[in-house]
Order: C-alpha cells, then structure tokens, then sequence
C-alpha cells in the first residue's frame, strides 16, 4: 500500500465518522418527524413561542 492510497483511505474512513457523528447528533437515522409535517411545524413553532417569551422577559 502506497502513501496516496492510504492519506485517501484515511480521509474517506474519517469523512464516515464524522457523517455518522453528525447524523447521531442530529436526532439520529429516523428522524423527528416521520413524514409527519404538521408535527414538525407545531414543534418548531412552540420553540420560537418559547425563544420569544424568553426575550420578553429580559
């Protein structure tokens, strides 16, 4: 195994470690939504609800 083949096998075995780390952070390979818009929508608007109490308050 030459030098070149293994920097790109390194990069590319860290490109899916930092994919997989990512995905994991993010709420995972599901998801929070399922295809289910509205609840996404009612979710996000909640938390801008929240946010925007939060700043009244200060």
């Amino acid at each position: 195994m030459d030098l070149p083949t293994l920097i790109v096998l390194v990069l590319v075995v860290v490109g899916f470690v930092a994919a997989i780390a990512f995905i994991c952070k993010n709420g995972g390979f599901d998801g929070e939504c399922n295809d289910d818009c509205a609840s996404c929508a009612a979710r996000c608007e909640a938390e801008q609800e929240k946010a925007q109490q939060q700043s009244e308050q200060k």
